[in-house]
């Protein structure tokens, strides 16, 4: 029995991830229900990738009626809205360089580095002003303490993929603060507010600094208008689906998984930090779907190069969400 569990972990782990979860995009399908529960995964193993990003899994529970969280008190400024949905989620982040197989230094190559978080977020939606707001509070750690190594190892002894051989020169542990806040706002009336929508957001602590513009568009069976969605006038028998289109444009400062940590050298390092490369971009596409209780998301992620001697990298994410 424990063997069984540890495979269905273990295939759990590979198939399915997270990146900044996107919470406006799935906090409004409710289905009238008061709490939700939603797992993500992300993995580069679609594109037959070992490298830079290589997976991340996440867990988080939402609550319509959860009150003076810390994520909600940063949030006071805005005294209207008609959708008010707050959680708390753990994730973790796993990255190596290139080639997990070269046991030695690796020159001008992304280091080995993991991470976790445990954070409290909230989305306030205005529906009659089409803006959403939303932001996210995290603590946890980086370094040996993320269990980077441990997860990536197990994950691949059951699939029977090469053993990471460079986790020894990961960098140190580090204190982990992070603060994420975004905000989208359609500015156009009718047909194009629904499907076309401009956001802006902000990241800053100890695990990274940066800010993002972006837009992305919307194409489904069923779109509706947030007042639309407020009220849960949509038809929950049916399926409904959309596609996403996403692109994004950044202006990176800081990242502490290429750089170490904020305070501690990581002295005696064989595998060197690196320099992040401050204009960054990144292209999204993939479909959500909707039935009842139930959605499904599954997309595709282009990043551009975030150090110098890097290449663009893909890798796929998904989540399943239950409300109830």
């Amino acid at each position: 029995m424990n063997r069984l569990f540890l495979y269905a972990i273990g295939l759990l782990l590979l198939f399915y991830e997270p990146s900044y979860s996107q919470r406006t995009e799935n906090a409004i399908y409710f289905s009238g229900k008061k709490s939700r529960i939603v797992l993500e995964i992300e993995n580069d193993l679609l594109f037959n990738t070992d490298s830079y990003y290589t997976s991340g899994q996440a867990i988080s529970y939402s609550n319509r009626k959860l009150r003076k969280t810390p994520a909600q008190f940063l949030l006071t400024f805005i005294t209207k809205r008609d959708i008010d949905i707050t959680g708390f989620g753990l994730q973790q982040r796993i990255y190596t360089p290139y080639s997990i197989e070269h046991p030695n230094a690796i020159e001008d190559d992304r280091p080995y580095s993991a991470y976790f978080l445990l954070s409290n977020y909230s989305v306030f939606i205005n529906a009659e002003h089409r803006v959403v707001f939303s932001n996210e509070i995290g603590i946890g750690a980086m370094g040996p303490l993320a269990l980077g190594e441990q997860a990536q190892t197990f994950v691949h002894k059951i699939i029977g993929s090469p053993i990471p051989l460079g986790w020894d020169k990961q960098l140190n542990n580090a204190f982990l603060i992070d603060y994420h806040f975004r905000v989208e706002k359609s500015f156009f009336d009718g047909i194009v507010a629904e499907h076309l929508i401009p956001y802006a957001e902000a990241r800053i602590g100890t695990l990274t600094d940066r800010v993002k513009l972006g837009v992305k568009l919307r194409i489904g069976n069923k779109n509706k208008s947030m007042l639309e969605l407020a009220n849960n006038e949509y038809d929950t028998r049916k399926v409904i689906w959309e596609w996403i289109f996403g692109a994004n444009f950044q202006g990176v400062f800081y990242d502490a998984t290429l750089q170490g940590g904020l305070f501690n050298e990581d002295e005696g390092m064989d595998l060197p930090k690196q320099d992040v490369i401050e204009r960054q971009y990144q292209l999204r596409m993939g479909v959500n779907i909707y039935f009842y209780r139930f959605s499904f998301r599954y997309m595709v992620n282009y990043n551009s190069k975030d150090f110098a001697n890097a290449v663009i990298h893909k890798y796929g994410s998904a989540n399943f969400g239950y409300s109830f």
